[in-house]
């Protein structure tokens, strides 16, 4: 079994961070949720596990992996933006986690809109930002994180499409210092999402534009799902994707599934 974490590690890699550390939890969204609500005070706070079994990424689907094999994370943020701009808080994230890859790994990486990380076309990492309200305030966001470290797909039916951040770079990984990493460059770009530097950072490392997608809104319900498809033309500045129809209108998509079509 790869090595796992340990409180002291956690401690040292992460300084002054408040954190709490799991063995094994349901879903490390939930408690950093709970813990976001119980003390309004806390910002950047982060809550760390080994093992998730009810861990979810977008539209429910479901992030496991063994222990020692992977990053998983939540982190409380209280951003102070408008609420339309809120699709910001998840491009923040993944480019947090890009900056945190090794350096030789940088020009083999490349974002998927909104929220995945993709290392020589496989996904390495994937984003969830959860927003928490009280009636019409944002409290929070929930961030959650998610990076394949070392991973074993083998049987798995994911060899060809998911990627390990340690036989990508082909060297061990310090897990402790990629999550210490990972949220320091959160706190930065969190700190940027009125930035126009944020908006230019992302679009220099999406994969997606351009290229022909279907895109699917709404996929949560089997009676209510949109599928439409189109070319990603732009991603305007609260970070929706601006996609062109066959028929020459330009949607504008702001929580969806996106995959690339056939050309």
């Amino acid at each position: 079994m790869s090595e796992q974490f340990t409180q002291v590690a956690l401690q040292a890699a992460l300084d002054e961070r408040p954190f709490r550390f799991f063995r094994r939890v349901s879903s490390t969204q939930n408690i950093a949720r709970e813990w976001a609500m119980s003390n309004p005070d806390i910002n950047g706070a982060v809550v760390i596990t080994e093992e998730q079994t009810e861990g979810r990424g977008r539209q429910g689907r479901v992030w496991h992996s063994p222990p020692g094999s992977s990053v998983m994370c939540s982190v409380v943020l209280r951003p102070d933006v408008a609420a339309e701009a809120l699709p910001r808080v998840t491009l923040a994230g993944g480019l947090a986690v890009v900056d945190a890859f090794p350096t030789d790994l940088q020009h083999d990486t490349a974002l998927k809109w909104p929220n995945d990380v993709f290392i020589r076309g496989r996904k390495v990492s994937g984003v969830l930002a959860e927003a928490v309200w009280s009636g019409d305030q944002l409290q929070a966001v929930i961030m959650g994180i998610g990076i394949n470290v070392r991973v074993d797909f083998s049987g798995t039916g994911l060899e060809g499409i998911a990627a390990n951040l340690e036989t990508e770079w082909g060297q061990p990984v310090d897990r402790a210092a990629l999550l210490a990493t990972t949220l320091d460059r959160v706190d930065y770009w969190v700190a940027q999402l009125d930035d126009p530097a944020l908006m230019d950072s992302y679009r220099a490392k999406l994969g997606t534009l351009g290229k022909r997608v279907q895109v699917y809104v709404n996929i949560s319900s089997d009676d209510n799902t949109e599928t439409f498809r189109g070319r990603a033309e732009a991603l305007d500045d609260d970070g929706a994707l601006l996609v062109r129809l066959d028929s020459g209108e330009l949607r504008r998509v702001v929580a969806a599934d996106v995959g690339l079509a056939e050309e």
